[in-house]
């Protein structure tokens, strides 16, 4: 329970005993409510949160933390969603938003607010360590949620990972985008994005999914097609979709049987047209089936495998102590420097009776089974009850002993396994952030798991060998996924046995080749698994030679790309108000005739949503207008509405209802903009409010790939299209090809 007393020790004028919620069921009761976002936000952390701290970050600018606490009813894991106010003003360091500029909203206004909604990875004692840093579009692994919501209600959902505890009712994504889904519908969001940049090991699960079922994973909640990177539109996104899926596995069949891989193409769709009840005709069927199959399977394993329940010693370091176990020498300090009364030597010799007895039964002992042996040894019961009391996972020579409770028993018991390695000679991933680099320690440690991923892939698809990869080829695959070939040269320098999970890394130079190779293995010498070798070999094959490599026709991997280029996928909510008492309008800020002819060259901001009374006058709107403006937006502190656009010639004192239907949207016009600040779009790159992109590929704004601007005519390009390689650095100066020819032109006239 650390977790918990980490999240409410500093509250100590805390009035009532904070709540736990079920968390499967949390976001069915949260409360329908009927205003907008940037009211119901308020009402929904006064009904469901405990404000924890204030935090003073810089100048005036300060951030207010509210933890609603959850329960895992499967495991009995407790745990936070932080919800943090994020205050913006000038003073602020990150006042921009890449994601809105990303996905096509730079030109929305700077709102005042932002909420963050986070659950941090189970264990981690610093868990809102930095979160006003996380502005970035790195994908974030570190939380199971990280979702972001402005107050004008647009938002992103930046991150969704599992729960994982080591059992069979681990909370899975699907959950947590069920718990997502359930407060933006509550809260009455407008818009939420999200980048589906997930990988399934090495391949882009957006594309393996897009071709099954039409659409993103997203899409099982709504999500639709937001923004393309590299000019790819709407259009060009269902076009490519559809292509892929309709393709007929007779015709992909015929157009390899002449190829490398055409016996090994046919080979797959057999096997699995035998296997399905229904007939698989095109490549959207057999996709279909090989997910569902693979979910079946690794549902199987997960019924047949053993579940328990987290002991409440375990619940705050269990994630971090399975996959780094405490050596004897690191467990004899941190238990004689804690209130133990006995000598070292007597708790040394007590561990290595209780290591010999495990070894002798060979099966798990009770807690009281394992005592009543061990007393024949050692005189001393409550030194062997404080021994057994403190291992949970610990390393001893060549063996691990860990306590655990039996599923069916619900008794502590303790079971030792043989490790291949001594524990003493591996390294974390986090170890590699100890050798001081240049890069980030989340860069470092998703490049390590795409390193880890390729070596799985390869020991499958290559079982009659060893399933070892030189650096070269290693390198090589690495620079498809990491752009950095820098970074990818570090993480192979640094490897030497290296853990990642459960798996182990190691380096070692081939005595015939005289090559340098890695290789991949489970920690307890486990291979992989069959079913899944199989399963999962067969969609990794049907990716890399069907979707990406399609010989000849290059219509297949052009459609792949599109698909791949589509990222960004929105969900939009419709805001109805189910009473006769109210009525929804979204007042839109009409720019002045003078704006209009000298600085506007962007889409005009979304309105904002007010929910009145139908009975109120249009003098009153006005008022209700300008203060919704001005709670919202920076750029409208001083903003005073003098003209309900759209009501031209109505007077004030006309009820709302005879002027304009519910729903509609009304223009605003006045005077006060601050169009002189720099917290005015979210778009603003840092120079200049404006920034033109023009690329090749038909891009006409930035969608959050890289790219380089012209010394000369200052306009931004993708560096893909300007025949900048991903892992080349972009270049100090640049000219692009309009402006160097523009250049030599003019030389040969002179």
């Amino acid at each position: 329970m650390a977790t918990l007393e980490a999240c409410i020790k500093n509250n100590t004028n805390r009035k009532r005993k904070q709540r736990i919620f079920e968390f499967k069921s949390f976001g069915k009761s949260i409360t329908d409510f009927s205003g907008p976002f940037r009211d119901n936000i308020r009402s929904f952390l006064d009904e469901y949160g405990e404000q924890i701290e204030q935090r003073q970050l810089t100048g005036a600018v300060s951030n207010n933390v509210w933890s609603t606490l959850l329960l895992c009813e499967s495991n009995g894991a407790i745990f936070p969603l932080y919800t943090i106010e994020e205050h913006i003003n000038d003073q602020s360091l990150r006042p921009f938003c890449c994601h809105c500029k990303s996905v096509g909203w730079g030109h929305h206004f700077v709102c005042k607010r932002r909420y963050r909604f986070m659950i941090p990875s189970y264990g981690d004692k610093q868990p809102l360590k930095d979160h006003d840093q996380k502005n970035s579009l790195e994908l974030d692994e570190s939380h199971i949620l990280h979702g972001l919501i402005h107050c004008n209600g647009f938002g992103h959902l930046i991150s969704i990972n599992k729960l994982e505890l080591d059992s069979s009712n681990s909370l899975t994504e699907t959950d947590v985008m069920n718990l997502w889904d359930s407060i933006c519908n509550s809260l009455k969001t407008r818009k939420v994005s999200v980048a589906d940049v997930k990988l399934e090991r090495s391949m882009e699960s957006r594309l393996i999914h897009g071709i099954a079922f039409r659409s993103s994973w997203f899409g099982n909640w709504g999500y639709k097609f937001g923004h393309g990177s590299f000019g790819v539109t709407e259009d060009k996104y269902t076009v490519a979709v559809g292509f892929l899926a309709e393709l007929h596995l007779d015709n992909i069949i015929n157009d390899l049987k002449n190829t490398y891989h055409g016996k090994k193409t046919q080979q797959i769709i057999s096997k699995y047209r035998e296997l399905s009840e229904t007939r698989l005709f095109s490549l959207s069927d057999l996709l279909q089936f090989l997910l569902e199959f693979k979910l079946s399977v690794d549902t199987e394993r997960q019924i047949l495998a053993p579940s328990r329940k987290i002991p409440k010693h375990e619940r705050a370091t269990f994630e971090e102590d399975i996959q780094n176990p405490k050596c004897l020498d690191e467990f004899l300090i941190s238990i004689t420097n804690s209130d133990c009364r006995w000598p070292q030597r007597r708790v040394e010799y007590s561990i290595d009776v209780i290591v010999k007895l495990l070894k002798q039964k060979n099966v798990a002992m009770s807690r009281h089974e394992l005592r009543e042996s061990a007393r024949q040894f050692i005189g001393d019961t409550g030194l062997i009850d404080f021994v057994l009391k403190s291992i949970n996972v610990l390393c001893y020579d060549n063996y691990i002993i860990r306590r655990v409770v039996n599923s069916l028993t619900k008794l502590v018991e303790f079971e030792i396994h043989e490790m291949a390695e001594d524990p003493k000679n591996i390294k974390s991933v986090s170890s590699l952030w100890k050798l001081e680099p240049r890069w980030p320690k989340q860069r470092l440690e998703k490049t390590a798991k795409v390193i880890a991923n390729i070596l799985k892939e390869h020991k499958i698809m290559n079982t009659r060998r060893n399933g070892a990869m030189s650096r070269k080829d290693l390198r090589n695959m690495a620079s498809k996924y990491v752009g950095d070939t820098g970074l990818i040269d570090f993480v192979l320098k640094s490897i030497d046995k290296l853990s990642i999970g459960n798996q182990i890394i190691t380096r070692m130079k081939n005595p015939l080749t005289r090559l340098m190779e890695f290789e991949i293995r489970d920690q307890n010498n486990e291979e992989f698994h069959e079913e899944d070798g199989d399963v999962y070999g067969d969609i990794l094959f049907l990716y890399r030679n069907v979707l990406l490599g399609y010989p000849w026709w290059n219509s297949v991997s052009e459609a792949s790309r599109v698909v791949l280029n589509s990222k960004y996928f929105v969900k939009k909510w419709e805001f109805e108000v189910k009473s006769n008492e109210s009525m929804t309008l979204t007042c839109r800020v009409l720019p002045s005739f003078d704006e209009l002819e000298t600085e506007l060259t962007r889409q005009l901001p979304p309105g904002e949503v007010v929910v009145v009374s139908p009975w109120i006058t249009v003098g009153e709107l006005r008022e209700v207008a300008q203060y919704a403006l001005r709670d919202t937006y920076c750029v409208m502190d001083k903003f005073v509405v003098s003209q309900i656009g759209g009501l031209k010639g109505i007077k004030d004192e006309v009820v709302l209802s005879c002027a304009v239907e519910a729903g509609a949207q009304v223009w605003v016009r006045g005077s006060g903009l601050d169009l002189g600040t720099t917290l005015r779009y979210e778009g603003y790159d840092g120079d200049a409010v404006e920034s033109r992109v023009d690329c090749l590929c038909g891009a006409r704004d930035d969608d959050g790939e890289r790219m380089v601007a012209c010394d000369e005519c200052h306009v931004w390009r993708h560096t893909r299209c300007c025949g900048i390689e991903d892992d080349e650095g972009a270049p100090v100066e640049f000219v692009c090809g309009d402006c160097d020819a523009k250049s030599k032109s003019e030389l040969l006239s002179q």
